[in-house]
C-alpha cells in the first residue's frame, strides 16, 4: 500500500526551492539563469509546490513510530508557496544588491510543523581603482531544522544572522591578496536544541599566484572561533563547547582545458576546545572538485571532501566527514534538462562529549543519496521542476539508521 501511494504521488509532489533549479542554472540556459542575468534592476518570482516524504522524521526501521511521534504513519505531504525578489543598483563601479525570499510551508498530517521560512540578504560589491575590490554584506535566514539528527516531532525553527566581507588587492599582475571574514549567530527555537546555539567567526588570508589565463594557485591561512553560550551536561557537569581553529591550506582554481576545471583545497586543520581538550582535532582535510563540460549541453561534476561538520547532534559535538559525489547534467534542449546526483558520506563522531563510557565503540554513520531531477520550461519565464530522491543512513549505534523516499514538483514564475 505504501508503494502504491508513493507511485500515485509521483506527479504531484515537489522539491525545495533551494534544489534543482539553482544547481542546474550553472550549466543550462533555462529561465532562472536568464532571470539572474537580466539587466533590469528589479527581478521578482513566485513559486509553489508539493512534496511527499516517506519518512519525514528520519526514524529507524526497527523503532515503532507510535512511541516517538504518536502515529504509525511516518510520511507526510508538504505544501509550499512563496515569493522572492532581487534589486540591483549600480553607481559607477559600485553595485548594491538586496534579495529576499519568503516561503510558507504547510504539513498535511503534522500541522504543528507549519512555518514561514525566509532568506534575506543585502550586499555592497565595491571597487576602488583597478587594484582593490571586494564585498560587504549581511543576511538573515529562518528555517526549520532538519530531522536527520533530531529524529523526533520537534519544531525547531532556526534563526541565523550573518555578516561577511572580503577584500582583494592586486599587488602585482600575477599576485593577488585576499582577506575574507564571516560572522554567524545561530539560535534554535526548540528548548531541547538550544545547546546548539552558537556564535562563530571565520577569517581567512590568501596569497594567490595568478597566471595570464587567470588560473590561480595559492596559500591560505584560516582562523576560526566558536562560542556556545548554553553548556552541555557531561558526567554531571556543564561543559561549554567553545573552540578555536586554525588551518593551513594550498588552494587552487585551474582550468585544465576549455572544457574542464579543478577547484582544490588541501590543508591541515587543528581544532582546540577550551574546556574539553580530549576532543581536540588535528588532521588532514581537503575538498577537491572537478568540473567537465565537453559540450554546451552536458556537464559532469566529481567532488570529494574530508572536513569537520558543525555541532549538529547531541551524541557528539562534531564529526569528521569524508565524502564523494558525482553530479551529471544533460540539457536535452533549451526547454528541458536532466540532472542526477549520487553521493556517499561517512561521519566519524570523533568529538565524543563523554555521554558514553570510553570503552564504547565510536559512532560511525554512512549516508547515501540518490537523486534524479528534471527541469522543464513550457513557457517563457516559467519553470517546472520534478525530483525523485532516495536516501539511506546506516550507523554503528543502534536506532540511528533510516531510509526514505521523496518526490516533488515545484513551479516557478519569473517576472
Amino acid at each position: 500500500m505504501k508503494t502504491l501511494r508513493f507511485v500515485a504521488l509521483c506527479a504531484l509532489v515537489a522539491i525545495s526551492r533551494h534544489g534543482l533549479s539553482q544547481e542546474l542554472a550553472a550549466y543550462t540556459p533555462l529561465e532562472q539563469e536568464r532571470w539572474m542575468q537580466d539587466e533590469q534592476p528589479l527581478k521578482l518570482k513566485a513559486f509553489g509546490g508539493i512534496t511527499y516524504d516517506s519518512n519525514l522524521f528520519r526514524l529507524p526501521g526497527a523503532l515503532d513510530p507510535q512511541t516517538t511521534i504518536g502515529t504509525s504513519d511516518k510520511s507526510d505531504i508538504i505544501y509550499q508557496l512563496g515569493a522572492g525578489g532581487k534589486y540591483e543598483l549600480r553607481q559607477s563601479r559600485q553595485k548594491f544588491i538586496a534579495e529576499a525570499t519568503i516561503t510558507e510551508n504547510k504539513y498535511q498530517s503534522f500541522g504543528n510543523l507549519d512555518n514561514t521560512s525566509s532568506d534575506l540578504r543585502g550586499a555592497w560589491q565595491w571597487q576602488v581603482g583597478n587594484d582593490w575590490n571586494g564585498e560587504l554584506g549581511a543576511g538573515n535566514r529562518r528555517y526549520l531544522e532538519s530531522f536527520a539528527y533530531i529524529q523526533q516531532n520537534i519544531r525547531d525553527m532556526v534563526d541565523q544572522n550573518r555578516l561577511y566581507g572580503s577584500a582583494n588587492y592586486l599587488l602585482h599582475s600575477h599576485l593577488k591578496l585576499t582577506l575574507d571574514a564571516d560572522w554567524y549567530d545561530t539560535r534554535h527555537g526548540a528548548q531541547s536544541q538550544q545547546v546548539l546555539d552558537s556564535n562563530t567567526k571565520n577569517t581567512a588570508f590568501t596569497v594567490n599566484w595568478v597566471t595570464p589565463a587567470q588560473n590561480t594557485v595559492g596559500l591560505q591561512y584560516r582562523i576560526a572561533s566558536a562560542h556556545y553560550p548554553t553548556g552541555q551536561a557531561v558526567a554531571g557537569a556543564f561543559v561549554l563547547n567553545d573552540y578555536t581553529e586554525g588551518e593551513y591550506s594550498v588552494v587552487a582554481h585551474w582550468k585544465l582545458s576549455g572544457a574542464s576545471d579543478v577547484i582544490a583545497r588541501i590543508g591541515h586543520t587543528q581544532r582546540q576546545f577550551d574546556q574539553a581538550p580530549n576532543r581536540d582535532f588535528s588532521d588532514l582535510t581537503w575538498r577537491l572538485t572537478y568540473i567537465w563540460q565537453p559540450t554546451g549541453k552536458t556537464a559532469l561534476e566529481l567532488a570529494t571532501w574530508r572536513d569537520l561538520s558543525a555541532f549538529q547532534d547531541l551524541t557528539a559535538n562534531y564529526a569528521r566527514v569524508t565524502g564523494i559525489s558525482l553530479v551529471p547534467t544533460w540539457s536535452l534542449s533549451s526547454q528541458f534538462a536532466l540532472r542526477g546526483r549520487v553521493s556517499r558520506e561517512t561521519y566519524n563522531f570523533v568529538g565524543d562529549p563523554g555521554f558514553v563510557a570510553p570503552t564504547t565503540e565510536q559512532r560511525v554513520d554512512k549516508v547515501r543519496l540518490y537523486q534524479i531531477s528534471g527541469l522543464w520550461t513550457p513557457l517563457r519565464l516559467t519553470e517546472l521542476a520534478l525530483t525523485l530522491e532516495s536516501g539511506k543512513r546506516t550507523s554503528s549505534t543502534a536506532f540511528f539508521d533510516y531510509k526514505y523516499e521523496s518526490i516533488g514538483v515545484l513551479a516557478t514564475r519569473y517576472f
